[in-house]
C-alpha cells in the first residue's frame, strides 16, 4: 500500500519537504551501529507531463490546494512517524493505482533502531 501525501505551495516554497528530511535522517543513520536494515523505503511523485497530477488535484481538492503529490510506501510512512516528520496523508492506494508515469524521489533502506 501507498499513502498519497499532498504538499502545498507554501510547503514547497519553504523547503518543508518530508522526503528530503527523511533522506537526510536515513543517510545520517548509515554510519551508526545501533540501526539495522528493516525494509526498503520508496517515495514517488508524478512526472510533470503526466495528467495524473491534475487528476489528483481535482480528486483531493476538498482537502486543500496541493502543488505536489508524493506516494509513500508503508515503510516510508512508518519511518516518518518514528522520526517525527509530519506528513499529510490524503488517501491510501494499492501499488497498482500508482501513476503509471512516475519518478522515484527517494529509494533508501529503512534503517530502524535496534531493539534492546
Amino acid at each position: 500500500m501507498f499513502s498519497v501525501v499532498g504538499l502545498t505551495l507554501d510547503e514547497v516554497s519553504s523547503g518543508a519537504l518530508p522526503h528530503v528530511h527523511l533522506a537526510k535522517t536515513l543517510d545520517n543513520r548509515k554510519t551508526k551501529s545501533n540501526f539495522r536494515f528493516a525494509e526498503m523505503i520508496l517515495v514517488y511523485t508524478t512526472v510533470e507531463t503526466d495528467t495524473q497530477g491534475s487528476a489528483a488535484r481535482t480528486k483531493y481538492r476538498q482537502q486543500g490546494q496541493f502543488l505536489v503529490f508524493l506516494y509513500f510506501n508503508d515503510a516510508a510512512v512508518k519511518a516518518c512517524e518514528e522520526i517525527g516528520i509530519p506528513i499529510r496523508v490524503l488517501d491510501r492506494i494499492d501499488e497498482r493505482d500508482l501513476p503509471v508515469r512516475r519518478a522515484t524521489v527517494l529509494e533508501r533502506p529503512y534503517l530502524a533502531p535496534v531493539s534492546k
